[in-house]
């Protein structure tokens, strides 16, 4: 899977065991956007990801979406994804494959997205090895002629990190980046039914094919570009740091209950074949915009450990002038240069990282619309009234509906439009709409709270805040507080179906997982597992005495 050929994991594969299937009358849970990079342990994630969800809610997946097991095509083919139909759409949670970073956009979905970055150097030492390997075209090559190959250097090499994240809708990118086909692709490096045919080979004109399919080549405009997307990513993690990775999604997502086994890897290159020093120097002066995305990505992850960590804020009764305070300087304090120097500002105080964690936490909302919808369906299935929409015009009347005879919805659709108003930079009207959620139903939610898709507010009354996230299927009862521990700016990660009793409070940096539900006036400050019901101060798992 990992470049153009298939593959299967290293180690002990387990049975599929999700327990996330959604539950009869929830509305829809995440769906999520794997961005794999090439060589950066994705294919590997990719196998594990089968652990969690079931092979229909995957694409592709063998019997939907690709014809049998050695068709790659629809695992890096822009136009065969976007060509899925209506019906399979609905079925897929997990999008994977290399697909740039704009496909996410371009489907047009609220999704999760997540990503791998690897150390540049090491990424293209891999990339080499792998064509090495299994390309019969390369097998004889040393690494050094292998980098030299202009395909393989314009297409899987240079830069391509940052390529894959600066690619625009104006590109029209078709597979890895560029514009060339999949199929043109695999002829080209040596792979597929006819590439080991030297009569193939030697009939392919290769400097023709190659020059009108290069990859567009990265410059500062859309280096910039990449780094506004790497920021967009919900879960950023490091091939040399995997398991804070997979630890990652455990904890926000409740994904692998029963844990996982790291050490089932796929296409670990296993053979001796040394880099000399000069490759590696060669490697990282040729690609230095992937050093600098690399190394921004790493800053930008300690930026968001740090803010965690370290900063302080506190829950007001205007939870819309919540910020990220107290952001430490050196969080701000330098910049990644190309030549991996750094640039510094003095002891000058700089809220620039504040304000880019908050950029980064308004572009994780919901669209509007769909929010909306969502949030109607659940509210109408609590209150007993039809929930099954006739297309998205009878939605909007039902959401219009609610606004009205409800005692909450206006408040939440005003919670969705500030949000969205934040996340498009919209001056004054995100305030007013705060201000009137406050005033219709008493709910305070704050600017870094994210909300999917998908939640009932039962009667208002509800004070939320800090860096919380909330996925779909929540039931939040009357005079819930969901919020922080002084000194501490880290809230609460409520997983799906939770039901979250009256007067209950959720305090701190504490996971409560999918299914939990929280009883009537209960204070929670440590974890909940998931399908468990917890009671008193502090909270406890209930338990059913008979007599």
């Amino acid at each position: 899977m990992d470049g153009l050929a298939d593959a299967e994991p290293r180690g002990d594969e387990e049975p599929y065991s999700s327990g996330l299937v959604p539950e009869a009358g929830n509305p829809e849970p995440n769906r999520y956007f794997f961005i794999h990079l090439m060589k950066t342990a994705g294919t590997s994630f990719a196998f594990q990801l089968r652990k969690q969800f079931d092979a229909s809610e995957i694409y592709p997946s063998e019997g939907f979406d690709r014809r049998d097991g050695l068709d790659m095509a629809s695992y890096v083919s822009v136009s065969r994804l976007l060509r899925t139909s209506p019906e399979r759409r609905d079925a897929i949670r997990m999008y994977t494959g290399h697909f740039p970073y704009v496909v996410s956009d371009l489907l047009d979905l609220d999704l999760v997205r997540i990503t791998i970055l690897r150390d540049p150097v090491d990424r293209t030492l891999s990339v080499l090895k792998h064509f090495k390997r299994l390309a019969r075209r390369y097998r004889s090559y040393p690494l050094e002629a292998i980098y030299e190959d202009p395909f393989i250097y314009g297409h899987f090499i240079e830069n391509h990190q940052a390529r894959m994240f600066s690619v625009t809708r104006d590109d029209k990118p078709e597979a890895f980046g560029s514009v060339m086909s999949y199929w043109a692709t695999a002829a080209l490096l040596g792979f597929g039914k006819d590439a080991d045919s030297d009569v193939t080979q030697d009939e392919i004109d290769r400097e023709i094919a190659v020059a009108p399919a290069m990859a567009s080549m990265v410059d500062d405009r859309r280096f910039e570009i990449a780094k506004e997307n790497l920021a967009k990513v919900d879960v950023l993690g490091f091939s040399e740091r995997y398991p804070e990775f997979i630890d990652e999604l455990r904890s926000r997502y409740g994904w692998w209950p029963n844990g996982l086994n790291m050490n089932s890897r796929a296409n670990v290159s296993s053979e001796g074949w040394d880099a000399p020093a000069a490759l590696r120097e060669r490697v990282a002066a040729d690609n230095a915009y992937d050093v600098e995305l690399y190394n921004y990505g790493l800053e930008l992850v300690r930026r968001r450990n740090r803010t965690a960590s370290r900063s302080s804020t506190s829950t007001t009764a205007d939870a819309s002038t919540s910020v990220v305070a107290a952001v430490p300087d050196s969080a701000a304090r330098s910049e990644p240069l190309r030549n991996g120097s750094r640039k510094g500002n003095g002891n000058r105080k700089d809220n620039g990282a504040a304000r880019a964690f908050m950029l980064q936490r308004r572009a994780q909302h919901p669209k509007f619309l769909h929010a909306i919808i969502a949030d109607a369906k659940i509210t109408a299935s609590y209150r007993a009234e039809r929930s099954e929409f006739r297309g998205n015009l009878d939605a909007v009347v039902q959401a219009l509906r609610l606004m009205w005879v409800s005692d909450a919805f206006l408040a939440q659709a005003l919670y969705r439009a500030k949000a969205r108003l934040q996340a498009l930079r919209v001056p004054v009207l995100p305030r007013l709409a705060h201000k009137l959620a406050m005033a219709t139903a008493q709910v305070c939610i704050g600017d870094p709270v994210v909300i999917r898709p998908g939640i009932y507010l039962a009667h208002g009354q509800v004070v939320i805040d800090g860096l919380v996230d909330i996925d779909s299927g929540v039931v939040v009862f009357p005079w819930v507080t969901i919020g922080l521990r002084a000194g501490d700016v880290r809230g609460p990660k409520i997983g799906r179906n939770v039901h979250v009793g009256t007067g209950a409070k959720i305090i701190g940096p504490v996971t409560v997982h999918d299914g939990a539900r929280i009883g009537a006036n209960a204070v929670v400050v440590d974890d909940v597992p998931a399908k468990i019901s917890v009671i008193g101060v502090k909270a406890r798992p209930a338990t059913t005495s008979r007599g």
